[in-house]
Parts: structure tokens; C-alpha cells; sequence
């Protein structure tokens, strides 16, 4: 039988093994064959998006100003065959990053159900509660292992992407592309603040729900203070979120207006160079796009910090149950 890396953690009644201490330590370990093929993937991927740009900007100043037809026909079967090829590269890397996901999740599902067949024991005193089992089982493990398909591939191919499209663009035309890169910079600044106050937010949120799942197991037992207590915890859940979007569509909002702000500047700016006689229309037409392709990419890069972010705190939580330790109350909310 194929050796299975993750067999000794579903053995029934074996001490469970707690995780590597960095998040990226245990996906690392669990995953390593998928995310080695995940990196070749990206970095074969990464610089597609250049040669997308150059075939545009061919197209437009080559063969649609010479009235070029045998040369149009030529530059469009090429960029069909550079589409085809990223297609097929998308699909590899989506199907080896969905088998990455689920290594991950059946590993740390197997660990939970290890250390609840054995929190009974003499060595092992009921330290977590049911309910706290059923949320790690169920939410928790699913919103951590989703993040172990994207913890390789994502830097890697935005990073790849924007600074291959990035230094493209400025050595098409140098003075555009440094003023419209520097409108992403104020998210550098903004975004590790706020995704710090998220953090703090995210850690209560998941003791806050872990406590109501406790008190829903509860419910079939007579205790008068247990309903006005769930209420004040729903209330403080509420409250927890709110503010928690709150923030994160700050930093969403922030992306989407320096995003649209770069068009901007590349129409004016660009325009100016253009009517000057110092650009051409299609090296103009090449920063429009070349902008898209940096800024989906930028956003993927923001939005995977915060997934870092995130993911971090979770794996935390659930390591922490995991490791054997003296019975100990629920942590305070």
C-alpha cells in the first residue's frame, strides 16, 4: 500500500500529534508534493501576462498600422496559443491546489477525532468540550485548509505577475508606470495596520462561537441563566463582525479607488505624451490593459495578507486544543 504521511495521526486511540508550530510549517509538511508542483506551476504562469501586453501593443502598432492582414493573422493564432497554454496551466494548478486543500483538511480532521477518542483517558482530562470539537470538525477545519491551496501559489504568481507586467510597462514607457505603480503604495502603509485590529477581532469571534456552540449542546438541560447568557454572547458576536467589516471593506474600498485612480492617470498623463508626439496610441492602449493585469493581481496580493492573517490566528486556536495539556476552563470571551 502507498505510504500515506498522514496515517499515524487516524490511528484509533494513538495520541494525537500536534501540529508543526508555523502555519506554513504544517502545510508545508503535509502538502509538500502538491505545493512543489504548485510552485513550478506559477512561476511557468507568472510571466504570461507580458507577453500579452507585447502581442497587444505588436498588434496595434505593427500590423493594424501597416494594414498588416498576413501579420494580424499571424500575432492572433500566437496569442490564442498563449491563451490555450495558461488555460491548460489554470487548470493543472486549480486541481493540484484542490488536492493540496484536502490533504490538509482530512489531516487536521483526523487529529481533532484522535484527541476526542482519547480526551477521556487518564492522560488526557476533558479539556476541550464536545461542542468545541464539532466547530474545529466542521468550520474551522474547512476555513484553514482552504488556505493551504493558495499559501505557495498565490505570492508566488501575483508577486511573478506584477513584476513582470511591472517592469514591462516601464520599459515601454518609464514615466507613466512609476506614477501609476506609486498609486498602490498607501495600502503598504494602511493594510498591515488595519489587518492587525481584524486579527484581534478574529481570535474573540472564534472563542465567541466555539462558547454559543457549547451552549447550544446545553439546551436540552434546565438552566435558567443559560438563554440570557447565549443572548449577551449573540449580541457581542454581532458587534465583534460589524466591526470587523467594517474594517475589511476599508481596505476593499481603499483598493478599489487607487484602482480606478490609475486609469486615470495613465489617460491624462498618457494622453499628453501621445498628443505630443512623444508615445504612440498603442503603447497607451498597452498601459490600460497593463494596469488590469497589476491591479487583479494586487488586490489577490492584499486580500491573501489578510487571509494570512486570518488563517494564522485559526491554526493558532486549533493547535493549541490539540496540544496535550491539564484540564483548563473555555478561554474567557
Amino acid at each position: 500500500m502507498k505510504h500515506d504521511p498522514t496515517h499515524r495521526a487516524s490511528t484509533p486511540g494513538s495520541q494525537p500529534r500536534v501540529p508543526a508550530h508555523s502555519l506554513y510549517g504544517y502545510i508545508w509538511k503535509t502538502s509538500r508534493k502538491q505545493q512543489l508542483v504548485i510552485c513550478v506551476l506559477t512561476m511557468t504562469i507568472s510571466p504570461l501576462p507580458m507577453a500579452y501586453l507585447e502581442l497587444q501593443r505588436r498588434i496595434v502598432d505593427d500590423a493594424l498600422t501597416a494594414r498588416n492582414l498576413r501579420l494580424l493573422a499571424l500575432l492572433g493564432l500566437i496569442y490564442f496559443g498563449v491563451i490555450s497554454i495558461k488555460s491548460a496551466l489554470k487548470y493543472a494548478l486549480n486541481m493540484t491546489k484542490g488536492v493540496a486543500v484536502e490533504y490538509v483538511a482530512r489531516d487536521i480532521r483526523r487529529r481533532i477525532l484522535t484527541k476526542a477518542a482519547n480526551r477521556q483517558s487518564k492522560a488526557h482530562t476533558a479539556d476541550v468540550n464536545g461542542a468545541t470539537f464539532v466547530s474545529m470538525l466542521s468550520i474551522e477545519t474547512e476555513d484553514m485548509s482552504g488556505f493551504a491551496g493558495d499559501a505557495f501559489a498565490v505570492p508566488l504568481l501575483s508577486t511573478g505577475t506584477i513584476l513582470y507586467v511591472a517592469g514591462y510597462l516601464l520599459w515601454v514607457q518609464p514615466m507613466i508606470a512609476a506614477l501609476a505603480i506609486v498609486v498602490y503604495f498607501p495600502q503598504i502603509l494602511i493594510v498591515p495596520y488595519t489587518q492587525h485590529k481584524i486579527n484581534r477581532l478574529a481570535r474573540l469571534r472564534i472563542r465567541l462561537t466555539r462558547f454559543l456552540a457549547h451552549l447550544a449542546t446545553l439546551g436540552s438541560k434546565p438552566d435558567p441563566e443559560a438563554q440570557p447568557l447565549g443572548w449577551l454572547y449573540i449580541d457581542r458576536l454581532y458587534r465583534v463582525r460589524i466591526w470587523m467589516y467594517l474594517r475589511k471593506f476599508l481596505i476593499s474600498e481603499l483598493g478599489n479607488f487607487l484602482a480606478s485612480t490609475g486609469p486615470l492617470i495613465v489617460l491624462t498623463v498618457g494622453g499628453y505624451l501621445v498628443i505630443t508626439g512623444r508615445t504612440e496610441v498603442g503603447t497607451l492602449v498597452v498601459f490600460i490593459s497593463g494596469l488590469q493585469r497589476i491591479s487583479d493581481p494586487w488586490d489577490e496580493l492584499v486580500n491573501f495578507y489578510r487571509a494570512v492573517s486570518n488563517t494564522t490566528v485559526l491554526f493558532a486556536m486549533i493547535r493549541d486544543k490539540l496540544a496535550v495539556r491539564p484540564s483548563v476552563a473555555e478561554p474567557a470571551v
